[in-house]
């Protein structure tokens, strides 16, 4: 049974199928060599759909393209439906796209473990290319532009197939080894060993340790150094840390240098070296730098181009479609514009600009120094407004989407709708800076450092006098991690309302900071609860619920609406007499009452309350931070940054982490005669 289709609509789609496949192809990767990097330094969620959309759709039309190039030359007909040799040659410009744009080769990390498929995609596309170009010899006309853009093509497919084995997790964790080591030889040594035992050599006790010199690449504090000289640095930090990603450890000799570093550095050159270091971990694992860095094929390709263009132009074009001329044209002055703008960046990139002597430094534009590579946003929500918009404005909506049990769908996008962002400003930057680098101080020892690692809230309050400490130290000791983050959340949001309602003024200081990292890992905790998975325990969902429920209840009650600030008085004033535990039971695991509890308690330390919030603020989320996996923290640059996984790169700099290995005895210490 035939479709009823009308004759016209199959002959324009007969006559614009491939025609309108190529030029789609063509359209997709002018957009993806335009934009694709834009979401390095991005967070827009629209952006980051069409880039991803653009990605996928661009890989299948140009091996559609090619499908329907291969059928038309097959095809043995007295009416062909246009010109064989142009059509082979629009097949080897689809091999090109197909190879994709320096900017962009895969989108997710899952994208490169797949290198086998393209590998086996790359052997069949080009087949099918080189068989619609066979299928026209030897009349063909064309045949000389088409081999030098087939070569081309061919290249680039291979490139972006070899980038996506070097980015894959295997061949990734082979980079960050150091070079076999098989130590001195063993029968030399011995029997240097044995002719110096009746020798009496003084020697001294304890251990000798391999450490690393250097502070940094020019042996200068981090903070004196230009911006060529910091991102040398990142790249030698790069190169040590980025072992991190698959799980492997750093030596304490490059622990101790690091920390050294960055204990004498400014919190500016700090957080531009780690974001140097991001960008790095992006362009291998989502661009294809480390196979055009230095690449001699790169100007053979574009000469390859304009020698075809140069054919083309001279060729007898005599049985060509006007429009196929057309196109081919602007398939051919598009690969050199586009080849151009990648040489460009190329030459521009991170990848090259850290090889450059300083004196090459001026003539670069201050441009490409100061541009950054991420976004310099955070993310915020916080409970009051996700249990008040609970139902959003479409109440309806949410009834058709529990019978389809896509309400988790429906508020994610509440949030994204709601949430707002923050600007990561240089008062943001040096608190965090500043925090880490106490915990540094305190932390010379890895057993030091493991157990900094270790503190959520603790430490903070430590610090306040021994009354005080009491009265606060169950909000973090007897909570699991989630718990904590809700109770704590909570009961800031009700000391800022307080301060919101009092002041009429812009509030700066420890108390936007506290707002900021509250707000912060509570939108973390609704939209990428994977990146504290490793903290939040099994039953946080229940945490969160109960507590949101209860919530609702109370403003129910008590007529709270978000754009009625007197109407949170209630709230603000509530002092619980009782914890809720002893009169409610533990049935439910809502943590509201105790909020208003801690929020009570805050208040009565006056002018120490927010300096002392904020501070237990920053050690749940390095709390949270160093015991996320790092693969989650590897997905991030791609996404526009994270300032949760620069929160973790700064603390193994300053030496606060989990993996980091014991100092490396030198043989001679501990030689022991084996009796057999």
């Amino acid at each position: 049974m035939e479709l009823p289709i009308p004759k016209k609509v199959q002959k324009l789609w007969d006559v614009w199928n491939l025609r309108g496949s190529v030029l789609l192809s063509l359209f997709l990767q002018v957009f993806l060599i335009c934009f694709a990097s834009c979401r390095q330094r991005s967070k827009n969620g629209f952006l980051l759909i069409v880039i991803w959309s653009a990605y996928l759709l661009a890989d299948w039309i140009a091996a559609v393209a090619i499908g329907l190039i291969t059928k038309s030359q097959g095809e043995t007909c007295d009416h062909p439906k246009g010109n064989p040799d142009i059509y082979a040659f629009w097949a080897s410009f689809l091999l090109l796209h197909l190879g994709g744009p320096d900017s962009i080769t895969s989108f997710a990390l899952e994208d490169n473990e797949f290198w086998i498929r393209h590998l086996f995609g790359l052997f069949l596309q080009v087949l099918g290319a080189f068989y619609s170009f066979f299928l026209t010899l030897p009349k063909n006309k064309l045949w000389p532009p088409t081999m030098l853009v087939f070569v081309v093509g061919i290249i680039k497919y291979t490139e972006r197939t070899r980038a996506f084995y070097l980015a894959s997790l295997d061949r990734f964790g082979v980079t960050a080894l150091p070079k076999p080591d098989p130590g001195p030889d063993y029968k030399e040594t011995a029997a240097i060993h044995s002719s110096m035992r009746s020798i009496h050599v003084p020697t001294r006790a304890g251990i000798m340790y391999i450490e690393s010199a250097k502070l940094s690449v020019k042996g200068a504090p981090l903070k004196d150094l230009k911006e060529i000289q910091l991102l040398q640095e990142a790249y030698r930090l790069f190169e040590i840390f980025k072992g991190l990603i698959v799980g492997f450890f750093v030596s304490d000799g490059d622990r101790k240098s690091s920390r050294h570093s960055f204990l004498e550095a400014d919190f500016r050159n700090a957080f531009r070296v780690v974001e140097y270091e991001f960008s790095f971990l992006y362009q291998v694992l989502h661009t294809k730098a480390l196979v055009a860095r230095g690449y001699i094929l790169r100007p053979l390709c574009f000469t390859f181009i304009m020698g075809a263009l140069i054919f083309f132009c001279l060729v007898e074009k005599h049985g060509f479609g006007k429009f196929e001329i057309g196109l081919t044209y602007a398939l051919l002055v598009a690969a050199i514009i586009l080849d151009s703008i990648s040489l460009i960046k190329l030459a521009f990139s991170d990848w090259t600009l850290f090889v450059l002597d300083e004196s090459w430094t001026n003539y670069i534009p201050k441009l490409f120094w100061e541009r950054h590579r991420w976004s310099r946003l955070v993310f915020q929500y916080d409970m009051v407004s996700y249990c008040l918009d609970k139902h959003w404005r479409f109440p309806k909506l949410y009834k058709f989407a529990r019978l389809l049990h896509a309400t988790d769908f429906l508020d994610k996008i509440k949030i994204m709708w709601y949430s707002s962002s923050e600007n990561v400003t240089e008062v943001l930057e040096e608190f965090i800076f500043e925090e880490l680098k106490r915990k540094s101080t305190n932390a010379r020892s890895l057993e030091d450092a493991m157990e900094a690692c270790k503190q959520r809230g603790e430490s903070a309050l430590l610090g306040l006098d021994p009354s005080s400490y009491i009265k606060l130290k169950w909000s973090v000791g007897e909570h699991q991690y989630a718990e904590s983050l809700v109770l704590w959340h909570l009961a800031t949001e009700i000391c800022w309302l307080e301060l919101h309602k009092n002041s009429s003024q812009q509030i700066s200081g420890d108390k936007k900071v506290c707002k900021i990292l509250s707000d912060y890992m509570f939108y973390l905790l609704l939209m990428q609860p994977t990146m504290l998975s490793s903290v939040l325990g099994g039953n946080w969902y229940v945490i969160l619920q109960d507590t949101c429920a209860e919530a609702q209840r109370y403003f129910q009650k008590n007529s709270i609406s978000k754009n009625d600030l007197k109407s949170f008085e209630k709230l603000i004033k509530e002092k619980p007499k009782f914890r809720p535990a002893a009169v409610k039971g533990v049935e439910s695991k809502s943590v509201f009452f105790d909020a208003c509890i801690l929020a009570q308690q805050l208040r009565n330390l006056e002018d120490k309350q927010w300096k002392l919030m904020s501070q237990v603020w920053m050690e749940l989320v390095a709390h949270a931070a160093i015991n996320c996996r790092p693969i989650i923290h590897a997905q991030q640059p791609s996404k526009g940054g994270e300032l949760f996984s620069f929160i973790w790169l700064l603390m193994y700099h300053f030496g606060l982490g989990t993996n980091f290995s014991e100092q490396q005895e030198i043989a001679g210490t501990n030689m022991v005669a084996v009796k057999y």
